[in-house]
């Protein structure tokens, strides 16, 4: 039977339940209080291309799980102890949240306030929480796998956005480096400096061949690694490693991640001086093929299933 005929039945089956129709009614009062979260995402993802392509990405690896894992839909649209336990999950740690701010607003003077204030992140996890247990109570028991499996990988997203504007100088420092001592090594000059325009903002300058290459915030690789490492985040949960593989898992995201991003500046640094009247045209098409062919090579290699999976909770 189709998705969307099975939900139809369940509904059918379910509407005339009174116990539906409350547990309905606490999935949309999360639905309000996580509003803001939704719109910050949404707003994240229109203003910034590469949270927005993590987020395609994230979409298209839940497909291929989906596709590959043996899924199967049973009794939806109930809510089953699974469903119950992240739902209670959700709303103890947006409680959590919720008194933390209101401890951060009133010790805003005292050394307790950084610890308060970054406890009432708790809100991030209270939402992974809840679209775990939606999913649960959508599909059934049997989709627990792949509704973990998403929903702790979107919280990992959420966290890792929220440092972006702070890894922006690191992540353009290491590109530099990284890219710098790749050119040297196939004969290249290299100089990394930094300096200031006109406006007094700092500025990194690759040098080579005395060509000026700005390593900008759009250079630091972060849509890149984020991708990698949040495919390996995302199979890491899928394949239950232990939390030594989960952590050897997340290295190697960071690290593919890293060198697709070198490898990008490296081409790209490389062809400019011979494709000076379409240099925006070459950027873009080497940064999309480095962007998908690191997805592409993490899924591979961090073992991303390819073929039909025996159906497993």
């Amino acid at each position: 039977m189709a998705l969307r005929q099975q939900l139809l039945a369940g509904f059918r089956a379910q509407r005339s339940n009174s116990d539906f129709w409350i547990h309905c009614l606490l999935y949309a009062c999360l639905l309000l209080a996580f509003w803001p979260i939704t719109t910050w995402v949404a707003t994240s993802a229109h203003e910034q291309s590469r949270i927005f392509h993590a987020l395609v990405v994230l979409m298209l690896a839940t497909v291929f799980l989906v596709r590959y894992g043996g899924v199967q839909i049973q009794a939806p649209l109930q809510l089953n102890r699974s469903a119950r336990r992240y739902l209670v999950a959700s709303y103890l740690l947006l409680i959590a949240s919720f008194g933390f701010r209101q401890l951060a607003v009133l010790t805003e003077e005292s050394p307790q306030a950084l610890t308060h204030q970054a406890l009432s992140l708790l809100s991030i996890p209270a939402y992974g929480c809840a679209l775990i247990s939606v999913a649960l109570f959508a599909f059934g028991e049997q989709a627990r796998r792949i509704a973990i499996t998403v929903g702790w990988t979107l919280t990992s997203f959420l966290v890792l956005s929220l440092l972006m504007e702070p890894l922006d100088w690191p992540l353009r420092h290491l590109a530099g480096d990284w890219s710098g001592w790749l050119l040297s090594l196939i004969g290249q000059s290299v100089e990394l400096s930094l300096t200031q325009n006109e406006e007094g903002i700092p500025m990194l300058i690759l040098m080579v061949n005395e060509h000026p290459f700005h390593v900008a915030s759009e250079c630091n690789g972060f849509g890149v690694i984020l991708t990698s490492v949040l495919v390996s985040i995302l199979l890491a949960f899928y394949r239950r490693l232990s939390p030594f593989d989960f952590g050897l898992n997340l290295l190697a995201g960071l690290l593919i991640g890293f060198a697709f991003n070198t490898l990008r500046i490296v081409i790209i640094v490389l062809l400019a001086p011979h494709m000076l009247e379409h240099y925006m045209l070459m950027h873009e098409i080497v940064g999309g093929v480095a962007f998908w062919g690191c997805l592409v090579a993490t899924w591979l290699i961090l073992n991303g299933p390819t073929r039909d999976e025996a159906t497993t909770k």
